[in-house]
């Protein structure tokens, strides 16, 4: 996936830390069990985003549940997961997918001048075929939109669009598709099971949204976090494209770095708005680090870096 979303580890606590790993950890067992060993090669921490989102909204018991295991990384020492759930093979499913179509637009893509990353992209992309392959089967119609908006991303690239800001429309629109898991029959069943939980626990749990708008706030979040993804991308790739002559909107039209911060966060604003208005029940710090602190902190690392 893209690696720009993840927290700020200074600000975490040690439990939380371990929290967030466990979540990390689950989502590669669960990338092997469905897919396979080679899929979890495209492990990234912005699929553990989406399922703490999940699991924070629509988890149940399992969402505080974790095992201890022995990762074939490190065999000598436990690690913790955390319990497999909807939430977690939600996310694995998107790593797949995801995974799948970026290596299928770098093949398409590829340099002939660059033989051996146009041999990698190749045989990547065959290698992942079946199991993004599967994934899409498994998200059914979001695969289809995400597919939709990744050629009218494709289209604009290749017109060479000059404006950042519409060129990550496409983007932020896949992102707002896959953001919005209440019509997944799973995680929809986990939101009905909170809802009657909250009835008997109205004090300690936070009311739940009526589901169409908890849809709207889930594909505004994905909105903003994709828009925040390609924009972000786009700077951390300019020194990159600029030697190999790949599309990228800000070598044909310059922003300066801090007139693009503040673009930039316009979307993390909005990113903070939708998300404080979330009836999160669980791992909220950890959420609130992500969006508040570790996506900013990106931000200026990338636009720091020099081009």
């Amino acid at each position: 996936m893209f690696g720009y979303v993840a927290p700020l580890k200074s600000e975490l606590k040690v439990r939380e830390f371990e929290v967030y790993n466990a979540y990390y950890c689950a989502i590669c067992r669960a990338v092997k069990r469905r897919y396979g060993q080679l899929p979890r090669l495209l492990l990234s921490y912005d699929a553990v985003f989406f399922a703490m989102l999940a699991a924070s909204l629509a988890g149940g018991a399992e969402a505080l549940s974790f095992h201890s295991f022995r990762c074939f990384n490190n065999p000598a020492k436990k690690r913790n997961e955390a319990a497999p759930s909807a939430a977690i093979d939600y996310a694995a499913d998107i790593l797949a997918f995801l995974g799948w179509l970026s290596l299928k637009d770098r093949n398409a893509d590829r340099d002939a001048r660059n033989a051996a990353a146009g041999a990698a992209a190749f045989l990547g992309e065959a290698a992942l075929r079946g199991a993004g392959r599967r994934a899409g089967e498994r998200l059914g119609g979001k695969a289809r939109a995400c597919r939709e908006c990744i050629a009218e991303q494709t289209a604009l690239e290749a017109a060479k669009t000059p404006e950042l800001d519409r060129a990550a429309d496409p983007t932020g629109r896949f992102m707002a598709e896959l953001m919005d898991f209440t019509d997944v029959p799973a995680l929809r069943e986990g939101l009905a099971a909170r809802d009657m939980g909250c009835a008997h626990e109205a004090e300690t749990l936070p009311a739940p949204l009526p589901l169409p708008e908890l849809s709207e706030k889930l594909r505004a979040l994905g909105y903003h976090l994709g828009r925040y993804i390609y924009m972000v991308d786009a700077a951390d790739d300019l020194e990159k494209d600029q030697k190999s002559g790949a599309y990228n909107a800000l070598l044909i039209k310059p922003i300066p770095a801090e007139t693009l911060k503040t673009g930039i966060s316009l979307d993390l604003a909005r990113l903070g708005e939708i998300s404080s208005a979330l009836p999160l029940v669980y791992n909220k710090n950890i959420m609130d680090n992500i969006i508040y602190l570790g996506l900013n902190a990106r931000l200026d690392e990338v636009l720091a870096e020099p081009k």
